[in-house]
């Protein structure tokens, strides 16, 4: 287990105690490139990511266009939740923005994990917890406020990210095109 998750972890629970070197074997900790794909749609989704070091991101295809729908930093965790819990072909695909090192977690460990260890489902509903309430919220600004806003309140929220995601990136994840994000760019006023 790798010290970022191991701190993360005793961050959501303190005074847990951690058994790290009984937990150790549950995971595997890779390093990637940039755009190294972890997970293709139409894949079997059986694999949920810890960022340590880079940005990992998930996206979809319509008409040969990425639709980018979610990003992962350092302490955050990924997967196509829509397939991870039943198995089925993926509906999205994970790819490295930047350089990463990752721990992956597979659905067999991910559940024998939490067996063995009760507290990490606490941890994890605490993970999901905090995931279901930022895309709640994604979607309810994505209704109620215009792109400039968004864009405004991204930027305000989330500095250090939006200086770490690519121009192309960050329009489809905002659902415009380069053009109309260099102007909401070029327009900001923090």
């Amino acid at each position: 287990m790798t010290e970022p998750l191991y701190s993360h972890i005793q961050q959501l629970l303190p005074g847990t105690s951690i058994p790290r070197k009984e937990m150790a074997h549950f995971f595997k900790t890779i390093s990637i490139q940039k755009d190294t794909l972890l997970l293709n749609e139409e894949e079997i989704c059986d694999t949920i990511y810890f960022v340590n070091k880079g940005c990992l991101y998930l996206f979809y295809h319509d008409n040969d266009q990425k639709q980018v729908v979610h990003f992962a930093l350092e302490n955050w965790w990924l997967t196509d939740y829509k397939t991870f819990c039943d198995g089925k072909p993926a509906v999205y695909a994970i790819a490295a923005m930047e350089a990463s090192e990752i721990t992956c977690l597979s659905r067999e460990n991910y559940e024998a994990l939490q067996l063995k260890f009760p507290f990490m489902a606490l941890y994890f509903n605490k993970i999901h917890e905090r995931a279901y309430g930022a895309a709640l919220f994604k979607q309810k600004t994505f209704a109620t406020v215009s792109k400039k806003d968004f864009y405004n309140h991204f930027r305000n929220t989330y500095p250090i990210l939006i200086q770490r995601i690519p121009d192309e990136i960050f329009a489809s994840y905002m659902g415009v095109s380069p053009e109309i994000l260099q102007t909401l760019k070029d327009n900001y006023i923090s």
